[in-house]
């Protein structure tokens, strides 16, 4: 049980492969990080399907709160969790199948049928392109194939369903559930979806604010926990939005690069403007503003196969690509490899040289090819953002793995002409934190924000190094080798 010191605030991130708790203080200093594998807890029992056993999750999760220290009050805790991942369960809230992940993808021919049996869905497209890890197509394919889909009572995300059990409530906010049609303008559900496709829009959890209290931790779980019973839950967002949040990314104009195994691009705008091209998507963000971007393919996965192909880690070609030209001496290279998802979808393309010489056909250079690729990317992200929004981008701020390279930093600040942010530590759960500590002190995230979000590093855009970039790749796209 935790003892009286001084207040403490837990943010609690169920992510893709890890789970991990967060412990915060008044000061804003990041006491403690519990950190879980959960990969082993993914199943596909067909190839397309991804899912998981929401109690032997649970289990975990008491395990992580188990080894937190007893230094400090806690006053509030706040879950997040992945986008798009429900599960159904009964009046009891006892799972009645397992979580089906963001990633699952078996939804698809539902997700053509919500197309062609909903107007209101296809017309919002604009804002949300209809997709098989939607939660409507998941539902409209649990409805078919579930046995005993009539003992549902709700279908929760998956942080709402841990903030169930803590306290007993359900809940949800426009921002986890932003995958679940609600509409951006008015942070509460498109009914006419449900209704035109048959769900009964009463299985879906309440919408309440973000940071708004669920309820109160029950005296059974808290005992199990080892927390103090009685202390608020509140109401939080999907992961990666705690992760823009940890960042200090909050103002409009600030954009969060996730950069991972994908490139994510995470721009914060005031307000919500459809793309009639479909490139882009929107979320409810922290006070009243919104969130667009999106994911790429694009990422660390290009880097890491340049370095497992000429035999070196990845740190040890960073420094030997810094002394590479801008540029690389002529070669393009075209990160997305997995198929590319800017300027628009298209699943069949496959990463590609061009520009390659005796001279240049070196692990260095085609290192810094795929780093110089991958801001290209980026570039062209921010450059949809603004033309759609009107938006400008004046900040980027780069958290994981990628962001450990400072020749990619100052490349991707080259490239964009925006400076690059790098803070200390950028973890969702740091960001549930924060909006734990936000709730129960009554003050805004921006000023939590101030004391948590320490900067490590500043990469200032060079102008000239830019023109050596388009030297090579013209401004429109085309090659000029």
């Amino acid at each position: 049980m935790c003892v009286m010191a001084e207040s403490a605030y837990l943010g609690v991130d169920i992510g893709s492969k890890r789970l991990k708790i967060a412990v915060i203080d008044d000061s804003g200093n990041v006491r403690q990080v519990i950190s879980k594998d959960i990969s082993d807890l993914l199943v596909r029992p067909r190839p397309t399907w991804a899912e998981r056993d929401p109690l032997k999750l649970w289990a975990r999760i008491v395990r992580a709160f188990q080894k937190l220290d007893s230094s400090g009050r806690v006053e509030a805790i706040c879950i997040d969790g992945t986008s798009g991942t429900i599960v159904p369960v009964d009046e009891k809230l006892k799972p009645l199948f397992p979580l089906m992940l963001y990633s699952d993808l078996r939804a698809r021919k539902e997700a053509d049928e919500l197309r062609k049996k909903s107007p209101t869905a296809k017309n919002y497209e604009v804002f949300l392109p209809i997709a098989p890890y939607l939660v409507v197509p998941k539902i409209m394919w649990l409805k078919k194939n579930m046995l005993g889909f009539t003992k549902v009572s709700a279908i929760l995300h998956e942080n709402d369903f841990f903030s169930a059990i803590l306290t007993g409530e359900i809940a949800t906010s426009s921002n986890t559930a932003g995958k679940s049609h609600v509409d951006v303008r008015t942070r509460e559900y498109l009914k006419e979806v449900y209704e035109e496709v048959g769900i009964n829009i009463d299985l879906m959890p309440p919408i309440k604010p973000i940071g708004r209290e669920i309820g109160q931790l029950k005296e059974e779980i808290a005992e199990l926990i080892g927390v103090q019973a009685g202390i608020p839950v509140f109401n939080g967002v999907t992961d990666s939005s705690a992760g823009d949040i940890s960042t200090g990314t909050l103002k409009p104009g600030q954009t969060n690069v996730t950069i991972g195994t994908t490139l994510v691009v995470h721009a914060v705008v005031d307000r919500p403007v459809p793309d009639p091209k479909k490139r882009i998507y929107y979320k409810t963000y922290v006070e009243r503003a919104f969130l667009t971007g999106g994911a790429t393919n694009a990422g660390t996965i290009s880097m890491d196969a340049i370095a497992a192909l000429v035999g070196k880690t990845v740190e040890e070609l960073n420094m030997e690509a810094e002394e590479v030209p801008a540029g690389c001496e002529g070669i393009i290279a075209q990160p997305q490899w997995m198929g590319a998802r800017v300027p628009e979808n298209n699943p069949n393309v496959r990463g590609f040289f061009i520009g390659i010489t005796e001279k240049n056909f070196k692990g260095p250079y085609l290192y810094r090819a795929v780093l110089e690729g991958n801001a290209f990317v980026l570039r062209e992200v921010l450059e949809i953002i603004e033309e759609v929004t009107d938006t400008s981008i004046k900040e980027i701020r780069a958290c994981g793995g990628g962001s450990r390279s400072k020749l990619l930093n100052q490349i991707i600040a080259d490239v964009t002409q925006v400076r690059v942010r790098i803070v200390k530590e950028s973890e969702p759960a740091i960001g549930s934190a924060m909006i734990a500590a936000s709730s129960w002190k009554k003050e805004p995230i921006s000023t939590i924000a101030e004391n948590v979000v320490r900067e490590t590093g500043v990469f200032d855009p060079s102008t000239e190094k830019i023109k050596t970039f388009f030297e090579n790749i013209g401004p429109d796209r085309s090659f000029q080798v």
